[in-house]
């Protein structure tokens, strides 16, 4: 297949010409980030596909071919995280940095880089997605200055809290609540204007009969 080269007349008029058609060569060769389609998810990696394609001399496109294996961020401190895992489909950034990573991806320790490749399409990490190239999102966490904070999930699924759960203030609440735990300490619960704690019965009678409905 017969490609256009990327010189031209004035890339060889001077020494100076010359040079600078060399650095800027060079710098053409290094991948620095770009906009990426996640074509596979697999543990902590994605195979991802660079949107924007090469061009020749004559501007032809030359796409790009999967990258496979790259890391994808998550939002962690210690045994902490912010879990987002991408999903195939997915349009975001991913990076790609200074050095060959490829030894520390493998023992997860400091490590001397496995080859002096630089600023190369093997060593991105995938940042995550861009809402604008991709569908309107149907459950998130969202912070707005305005509104204060919102958490909604996609209809029909659930918001698990697993653990101790502590509130302070005020909360209203819509729908039918459920629980199997025990009221203590000095707090309420006060449903349909009645009090959980302090809450009397009308018709009381010893024998099998049934309460009133609460004062």
């Amino acid at each position: 297949m017969n490609r256009t080269g990327f010189a031209d007349i004035g890339s060889a008029l001077d020494d100076f010409s010359r040079l600078q058609f060399v650095i800027q060569q060079a710098i053409n060769g290094m991948a620095t980030a770009t906009v990426v389609e996640v074509k596979a998810v697999d543990g902590g990696t994605v195979d991802v596909l660079p949107l924007v394609s090469q061009i020749d001399g004559k501007d032809t496109g030359v796409p790009h071919n999967t990258i496979h294996g790259m890391p994808y961020f998550a939002l962690q401190a210690g045994v902490s995280a912010v879990l987002l895992k991408p999903k195939v489909g997915d349009i975001g950034l991913a990076v790609f940095c200074h050095s060959d990573i490829s030894s520390v991806k493998a023992t997860k320790k400091a490590a001397l880089p496995a080859s002096r490749r630089r600023y190369a399409w093997a060593d991105g990490i995938y940042l995550g997605g861009l809402p604008m190239m991709n569908a309107a999102p149907t459950q998130f966490i969202e912070l707005d200055d305005d509104e204060g904070i919102t958490i909604q999930a996609t209809s029909g699924r659930k918001i698990k809290l697993i653990g101790d759960v502590e509130i302070t203030g005020n909360v209203d609440h819509t729908g039918n609540l459920h629980s199997s735990g025990t009221i203590t300490g000095d707090t309420d619960v006060i449903a349909a204007g009645k009090s959980g704690k302090t809450h009397t019965h009308s018709g009381v009678q010893s024998g099998s009969g049934n309460t009133g409905a609460p004062n």
